[in-house]
């Protein structure tokens, strides 16, 4: 039986441990490949978090190292198509590429950004794609927290490709409103959470992106919170002085870690 993630006894390495082991072996899948005292995890981190979304692999990458799981990068990666305008199968067999890259490397794929996650999933048989968020809930509540969230403000926003399709959205639609909860924090903008940011349109259509942005910032308050880094950059471009975080910056803050 998993002990309660809230007990404070239980720290962040023992936590996801205990927690992927018992997952892996419900599935009867290796979720993650033990490596002596750290776990390994395939990882394709996409063009974004090579680029303008680099504070989120870095957070990714610190977080991980505090769980003790060490990510494999996809050797050769290419970009997943998501920004390009072809034909459909055109944009798939690039991802498909990916997983050709991956297969044999270990069984599961973590790909933080979403879009790539999408397109990734799409075309993955076997070898299960993940996203950050698909990691237990648990896994976050068992980090050794050391700042509240109490009279703060937060809107968790999903945007697009998170919480849908079903067929590739994440499992649990609510772990960010439910992490910030948990530590004291006030949670907002539930009218917005899955709303299009317009991101992917940002350079081409910058009006109507900057009117998709106001109308999520206008209608909701406190710190926007986003795991994905063209909605990062589109509303953080329309936020005049709003906060707009990714969620590893939440974690990294309640870990008092550098951001």
């Amino acid at each position: 039986m998993l002990r309660d993630p809230k007990d404070p006894a239980l720290s962040c390495q023992e936590g996801l441990w205990e927690i992927l082991s018992e997952v892996a072996r419900v599935r009867g899948v290796g979720w993650l490949e033990e490596i002596g005292d750290v776990m390994e995890l395939l990882y394709f981190p996409g063009c974004s978090l090579e680029s303008s979304g680099k504070r989120l692999g870095k957070g990714l990458r610190r977080i991980m190292e505090m769980l003790r799981v060490r990510l494999k990068e996809v050797p050769d990666w290419n970009c997943c198509g998501a920004s390009e305008y072809e034909e459909r199968a055109q944009i798939l067999a690039l991802s498909r590429r990916n997983i050709e890259k991956a297969r044999g490397l270990g069984d599961t794929l973590l790909a933080p950004c979403p879009a790539c996650a999408k397109n990734l999933k799409e075309v993955a048989k076997d070898i299960e794609v993940v996203h950050p968020l698909d990691l237990p809930f648990s896994s976050y509540a068992s980090l050794n927290i050391k700042r509240d969230l109490k009279g703060k403000v937060f809107t968790p926003f999903y945007g697009c490709l998170l919480l849908r399709p079903k067929e590739t959205a994440i499992k649990n639609p609510y772990i960010m409103e439910e992490f910030v909860e948990l530590l004291g924090g006030e949670v907002d903008g539930e009218r917005v959470r899955n709303l299009c940011c317009g991101g992917a349109q940002l350079f081409r259509e910058k009006e109507i992106t900057r009117r998709l942005c106001e109308r999520i910032l206008g209608r909701s308050r406190g710190t926007i919170l986003v795991f994905c880094p063209l909605c990062h950059m589109a509303i953080k471009t329309f936020s005049a002085g709003r906060s707009v975080a990714y969620f590893t910056d939440l974690l990294l803050y309640t870990l008092d870690e550098e951001v």
